[in-house]
């Protein structure tokens, strides 16, 4: 008897599609197959039906309404989560399907938790894409961080302004500290817990020849979290030719932790040095855990989860607030015990290979 497949769906089949194509390409994932793929632009969705043997469909709500779908991606631009012909989040929980969504996995808060909602209550599998999270180190990394004395951090998403329409205007992208930054922000909250406090300042002006830009060049981030550590996260899309700077340094009693954004992480202490770099394709294995956890119903493999999004959207619009009032304090609860009480500890499961 062959064994279950799980039939997946796409909707938006550009950049990031791309990146989650690579991992079912030539049978990587042997227990899935992409049988439906959706774009406005009917030159991407032709090619990537071509790429596995799918249909392809310009609406997503044909694509829902005629295949039969146990997983949907959703890689689309920010502001279509929520736009006129959006909700397809909202569609694909109506009819039980499984659900990865890419950061940020909305713009409207408000929406982003009624996805949220529907999820849980359906006890769908869900995951959104914080890639990062699957990196081989970050156990040792979090654990070291959770055994030393945090004085304060400081975190780094430093470099040029992607070419994509949308990502240059703030009410299509959210501006870099939603869009891109937040996968700092995600780290960040991985490492130290929950946000209490958020205060930011953005910087505008240097970049001034880009038609229909509108978004900050820079920004300073604030963070408290309910354990008391404190830091802050720089955003810049202004550099050019090089200078650049991803990752996250960290000052404790008794040593300094320096993580270079998927690339290598170095831990000082008085008597040693600590060297590690990448070892494993942690984009693969989030896409190995989520079609894992579909066939397994066991959502405690997902280490990303649609809900860790929801907590990193939250972080980066209040961050935006704050910007666009003068540094003003925003107020979080997710370090509260009602928070707490809902969010179970996941499994440490390894994804299957």
């Amino acid at each position: 008897m062959a064994e279950k497949k799980v039939k997946i769906g796409f909707v938006g089949c550009g950049g990031i599609a791309n990146f989650h194509f690579g991992h079912y390409d030539n049978n990587k994932i042997p227990n899935a197959q992409i049988v439906a793929v959706c774009d406005l632009l009917d030159d991407r969705a032709q090619k990537a039906a071509e790429r596995f043997n799918a249909k392809p469909y310009k609406c997503w709500k044909e694509m829902l309404d005629k295949e039969k779908l146990d997983a949907l991606y959703v890689c689309v631009e920010p502001c279509a989560h929520t736009r006129k012909d959006g909700g397809m989040e909202l569609a694909a929980v109506e009819k039980g399907i499984n659900l990865f969504v890419e950061k940020p996995v909305a713009l409207d808060l408000a929406f982003a938790k009624k996805v949220e909602a529907g999820l849980l209550k359906k006890g769908l599998i869900n995951a959104a894409g914080f890639q990062d999270r699957y990196i081989d180190f970050i156990p040792f990394m979090k654990n070291w961080v959770a055994n030393a004395k945090v004085g304060f951090f400081n975190a780094y998403w430093v470099g040029g302004m992607p070419g994509v329409w949308w990502w240059r205007r703030r009410d299509t992208s959210g501006g870099q500290a939603v869009e891109q930054t937040i996968h700092t922000f995600d780290m960040c909250r991985n490492l130290f817990g929950e946000v209490v406090e958020v205060s930011a300042f953005g910087r505008r002006g240097i970049i001034t020849d880009v038609e229909n830009y509108d978004t900050e060049d820079a920004s300073a981030v604030n963070l408290k979290f309910a354990n008391g550590i404190i830091g802050t996260v720089y955003s810049g899309c202004f550099v050019r030719g090089g200078g650049g700077e991803n990752g996250i340094r960290v000052y404790t009693m008794n040593g300094k932790l320096d993580y270079v954004e998927r690339s290598s992480l170095t831990i000082t202490e008085p008597h040693r040095t600590l060297s590690f770099k990448v070892g494993n394709d942690y984009g693969q294995d989030e896409d190995v855990a989520f079609i894992d956890a579909i066939l397994e119903k066991d959502q405690s493999i997902i280490i990303s989860s649609y809900s860790e999004a929801v907590k990193n959207l939250e972080v980066t619009l209040a961050a935006n607030e704050s910007m666009d009032n003068n540094g003003k304090v925003i107020t979080l609860n997710q370090g509260c015990c009602c928070c707490a009480k809902k969010a179970a500890p996941a499994k440490k499961k390894a994804a299957k290979k």
